[in-house]
C-alpha cells in the first residue's frame, strides 16, 4: 500500500491517479483529501488547523490532470476561510469547496464537548471482508473493510452501516485532516443496505453524493501508523432523512481510542429522475 498522501499535491495541478476509481471518476475521499491539501499547504499560521471542510461535488473528477485553486475569502483575527476549486483541463468546474481553519481558543467551561456517543466496540479478531471490482467500484479494493453491520443490497429496513476501515496494515499516512476526510467518505452509502441485489431484469439503483460536509470534533491520538491501521477506523452511517430521492446521511468516524475523529454529513442522490 502506498501512501495515500503521496498522492494529493500542494501545486496547482494534481495528477489524478487511475484505480482509485468511483464510476467514471475518482472516489470521493480522495477529492476530500486533495482539497484539504491545497488549503492547508496555503495556510498563513502554523497555529491554524482546518475545522470544517464543506465541498459541492459538482462532476466526476476523471483520471487525468486538473487544475487546483486556491483563493482566500477571509483573514479573521482567530480564523482563515478559503474556496479551493478543481477544473478539468476542459475548464470545467468539477469541485467547489470552503474550509474554515481556526486557532485553538482560551479555555472555557464548554471549549471541548462532545455527545454522549456509545464506546467503540472491541475490534475482535474478525479478518477484513475482501471487497472490490466488479461487485464494487475500483478503490474499495485499495481499502480493508470489516463490517458489522449494514450489507449492501441486503434488503435492510434500517439503513445504517457500522464496522471497521482500515487502509492496510502496511500504511504509513497519519490521521492529518485530509487523511480523515478521505477515510470518512470511505464506506458504502448506507442507503445501499436499503435496496435488493440487481438482477439480469433489474438495474441497479445510481447513487451518488452531492454534498459533503465535515467538521474536525477531536484531535487525533497520538499512535504509531503501524498499530493504528492494523485496527483501522470505527465508522457509522446512517440514512436520517430525505425525500423526492435526495437522502441526508449522517456519519461519524472515530478512532479505535474513542475520539470523534469526523462529523460528516452528505447529500445523496438516489435513483433516476422520472
Amino acid at each position: 500500500m502506498r501512501s495515500l498522501s503521496e498522492m494529493w499535491s500542494t501545486t496547482d495541478r494534481w495528477q489524478v491517479p487511475t484505480g482509485w476509481q468511483q464510476g467514471r471518476g475518482a472516489w470521493g475521499g480522495l477529492v476530500s483529501g486533495q482539497v484539504l491539501t491545497a488549503a492547508m499547504s496555503r495556510l498563513p499560521s502554523a497555529d491554524l488547523q482546518p475545522r470544517s471542510v464543506h465541498i459541492a461535488m459538482l462532476g466526476p473528477v476523471l483520471a487525468g490532470e486538473v487544475t487546483v485553486a486556491v483563493r482566500e475569502l477571509r483573514a479573521g483575527r482567530a480564523t482563515f476561510s478559503q474556496e479551493v476549486t478543481l477544473t478539468s483541463a476542459a475548464g470545467d468546474l468539477l469541485t467547489h469547496a470552503t474550509v474554515i481553519s481556526g486557532k485553538a481558543r482560551a479555555e472555557t467551561q464548554v471549549s471541548a464537548r462532545i455527545a454522549d456517543l456509545p464506546p467503540v466496540p472491541p475490534r475482535g479478531d474478525d479478518r477484513p471482508t475482501p471487497i472490490g471490482p466488479p461487485l464494487a467500484p475500483d478503490f474499495t479494493g485499495r481499502l480493508e473493510f470489516t463490517p458489522v453491520v449494514g450489507w449492501p443490497f441486503s434488503g435492510a429496513a434500517d439503513l445504517v452501516a457500522t464496522g471497521w476501515i482500515s487502509l492496510g496494515e502496511d500504511a504509513v499516512d497519519e490521521l492529518s485532516p485530509a487523511i480523515i476526510a478521505a477515510m470518512a467518505d470511505g464506506w458504502w452509502i448506507a442507503a445501499l443496505v436499503g435496496v435488493d441485489v440487481p438482477t439480469a431484469d433489474s438495474a441497479p439503483v445510481p447513487m451518488s453524493t452531492l454534498d459533503f460536509m465535515l467538521q474536525f470534533p477531536a484531535a487525533p491520538p497520538s499512535m504509531p501508523s503501524s498499530e493504528l491501521w492494523r485496527t483501522g477506523l470505527w465508522h457509522e452511517g446512517r440514512i436520517v432523512g430525505g425525500r423526492d430521492g435526495y437522502l441526508i446521511e449522517e456519519r461519524v468516524l472515530r478512532a479505535p481510542t474513542g475520539e470523534v475523529l469526523a462529523w460528516n454529513t452528505q447529500l445523496v442522490a438516489v435513483g433516476r429522475t422520472a
